[in-house]
């Protein structure tokens, strides 16, 4: 479903037998067997006289084939002309429309043409988010469009969301149309809309013959509803009387004689999907799960180049999807095993060279014999239990607010849950657990009238040095923990960070502010004491603890912290204010690598990025263009501060395992986000210009802290 014409046809080339069409998601393997005969021989023996206006017997097939009632289906020329029908049929001048960002573009066409009002939601992480767009279905709403499978990201509904999706619908009176013209790659276990529909239920689905049938060139598409909303849709349909040709609907009743053809071809998709992600991945092209016949991927580069590159150099058309609103990203269509195989091929000779990516995958999740790991002394199964355990306990007692009284001395355990707000038997309880483990000492009043009264709690030696590494528990545990949760299902291929498992960004903010504060901040005043600035900006700024410490030691410094995390900027706008630093601080959501959106920030004489800039190289694959693209949005800074962590030596049987660094690697190749070498970071600086003032260890393993002067 895309009127976008190819790349080819722009080229003024005619298009040579070999071009490979992996850009409108067509099915490769044709229609069934019987379809192509039939609407021949419907040319031969009617081709001289219209068509039926009502497709009275192709609605009767479909009904059939649904088991729905023959007045419950329209049919239209492709699912395009429907999605237009709907808008005529239900939207008026200033009626609004409910849509998500980032999707299929005919949605919004359609109901622009007959001047409604279009109101869309953000896609959550490429899928559909279920709450946020039930919650935008107002009573003033007339409809929504909700794609799914989702066009162009792959992803799709959860019946429980489409089913609450629906229940907000019916209840505000909104009409849902599911477009589900890629369903048929996702399999019966996603078809509840059909089933609601089926149940006499307020909704309407499109499906299409044009994707898994194999029937793009001849157009046609169906529309299964509730009857009622269906005769508004064909009265919308009069002025056309003719719309699909004889030749497409006599070849589509024939494709339905063949059910078989649908399992055949969404298993061989399938198949060779496994192979394209496989293929992508290692070329080092982040994808995004699918349940369709293409899949979403974010090659390093300017994906528009590489897909203009793709075609001119090797006849190989993929969609670029900056009009999608997705810059960055390209949709490629599930060709054949031997069209992955070329697609491949043709990336290869494309994207960075091997030599470069090598340098971006030193970490746990490098390529097998890209690093070496020893077998270390055994941590035992007791330890390594009680170790999660106490894990969790600093994390609770971290979020109680706890660690910093008991840093200021001790303190009774009755009093302190006051203070805290605590029920004082389940804090007795994690300050036992804390005590089992040596971090707090606790002392019991003599035969206490009442137990826990009158006890009190002090910091050992290891808890006080526990506490100065508290960040870390806070970002592991707190950020990541449903990640860690679903290492098995995303190695299952179950699910998939970010669409089905995501991580508190908040909480990776906090946590890694508390580590900058405990320790990394002795590193980075001695190194600011050798720099003069008086404006700053800090990517990746997290809750903004860094960048108000920055600020805070000037009475006229400004500062312009960036993130793409809404939860971390939500936390940095609330951190600014409560530091009265709002006039002189701004937090901008944005992404550095898409250059801001065309923005700039002139003035800017510090550039500081901590613990984030590997994200940055991961995702543009491009370490040396990265930084590049950082001196041109920051034309007139003089210095980088660059702090980041790189891959840790695990080659080394004596050598204990260091807090941190382990679990960082883990959930970053659960991310398929590579951990970089430091030679990495030093060539991409010296390829931007950028020369290495100074040089140091920077309070957590194999983390450095880089000054860079840009002379």
């Amino acid at each position: 479903m895309s009127r976008t014409p190819n790349l080819s046809d722009r080229t003024g080339r005619p298009r040579r037998p070999e071009s490979i069409r992996l850009h409108c998601n067509e099915n490769p393997y044709g229609p069934p067997p019987g379809a192509v005969a039939a609407a021949e021989q419907e040319l031969r023996s009617a081709g001289q006289s219209y068509p039926d206006s009502d497709c009275t017997q192709l609605r009767q097939r479909i009904a059939e084939f649904h088991d729905v009632r023959p007045d419950m289906v329209a049919v239209g020329n492709g699912a395009d002309e429907l999605v237009l029908l709907t808008a005529m049929a239900f939207l008026k001048p200033g009626t609004p429309v409910v849509l998500t960002d980032s999707t299929f573009p005919g949605y919004a066409s359609a109901a622009r043409s007959v001047g409604a009002d279009i109101r869309t939601i953000p896609l959550a992480d490429h899928a559909i988010p279920a709450t946020a767009l039930s919650s935008a279905l107002t009573d003033e709403v007339a409809l929504t469009y909700v794609c799914n499978p989702h066009n162009p990201t792959g992803s799709v509904l959860r019946p429980s969301e489409v089913l609450q999706i629906l229940d907000r619908a019916e209840d505000r009176n909104v009409i849902p149309v599911f477009d589900e013209a890629y369903m048929e790659f996702a399999g019966p276990d996603h078809e509840c809309a059909l089933d609601a529909v089926r149940a006499g239920r307020r909704l309407l689905v499109l499906r299409t013959f044009s994707k898994a049938w194999g029937l793009a060139g001849l157009r046609v598409g169906y529309l299964i509803g509730h009857h009622s909303l269906v005769a508004e849709v064909l009265r919308a349909r009069q002025p056309l009387p003719f719309s699909v040709n004889r030749l497409a609907l006599r070849a589509a009743e024939a494709a339905l004689d063949h059910p078989e053809h649908i399992d055949d071809v969404r298993a061989r998709t399938a198949a060779a999907r496994d192979l394209l992600c496989e293929r992508l991945a290692a070329l080092g092209v982040a994808t995004t799960r699918s349940a369709t016949n293409f899949v979403l991927a974010r090659p390093p580069g300017n994906s528009n180049e590489i897909a203009t590159r793709l075609v001119h150099e090797h006849d190989v058309h993929v969609r670029d999807l900056s009009m999608f609103g997705l810059p960055g990203h390209l949709r490629i269509t599930v060709g054949t095993p031997e069209q992955v195989a070329a697609l491949g091929d043709a990336l290869e000779s494309i994207l960075p060279d091997s030599a470069a990516r090598s340098d971006l995958s030193s970490g746990l999740g490098a390529p097998d014999g890209r690093i070496e790991v020893a077998t270390r002394k055994p941590l035992d199964h007791i330890n390594l239990f009680n170790g999660y355990v106490g894990a969790t306990v600093v994390f609770a007692l971290n979020e109680l607010g706890a660690w910093p009284p008991l840093l200021s001395g001790v303190q009774r355990v009755d009093a302190l849950a006051e203070k805290l707000g605590v029920e004082r038997g389940k804090l007795l309880v994690l300050l036992r657990v804390a005590a089992l483990l040596g971090h707090v000492e606790l002392h019991s009043a003599t035969a206490p009238a009442d137990p826990g009264t009158g006890s009190t709690v002090a910091l050992s030696p290891a808890g006080r040095e526990l506490v100065r590494h508290r960040g870390f528990f806070t970002w592991g545990i707190g950020g990541y923990h449903q990640l860690l949760h679903g290492l098995a299902d995303i190695a299952l291929g179950k699910a998939a960070f970010g669409e089905d498992i995501p991580r508190d960004g908040a909480k990776v903010a906090t946590g890694a502010g508390m580590v900058g504060s405990e320790l990394m901040a002795p590193v980075e005043r001695e190194v600011f004491a050798d720099i003069d600035f008086d404006s700053v900006a800090d990517l990746g700024c997290g809750d903004a603890t860094r960048l108000i410490r920055m600020c805070s030691g000037s009475e006229t410094r400004r500062g312009v912290g960036i993130d793409i995390d809404d939860g971390a900027c939500e936390e940095a706008v609330k951190a600014v204010a409560d530091s009265g630093l709002s006039h002189r601080v701004d937090i901008v959501r944005g992404d550095v690598l898409q250059h801001m959106g065309g923005r700039t920030f002139p003035g800017v004489e510090l550039v500081t990025s901590f613990l984030m800039m590997h994200d940055l190289f991961e995702a543009s694959g491009d370490p040396a263009g990265t930084m590049r693209t950082l001196r041109e949005l920051f034309p007139d800074a003089k210095w980088f501060l660059i702090g980041d962590t790189v891959g840790q030596r695990w080659d080394d049987p004596a050598a204990e395992l260091p807090i941190f660094s382990m679990e960082f690697e883990l959930v970053h190749a659960f991310m398929d986000t590579p951990i970089a070498t430091a030679q990495a970071y030093e060539t991409a600086f010296a390829a931007a210009d950028l020369r290495i003032h100074r040089r140091e260890p920077f309070g957590a393993p194999s983390t450095w802290l880089w000054l860079l002067a840009a002379d």
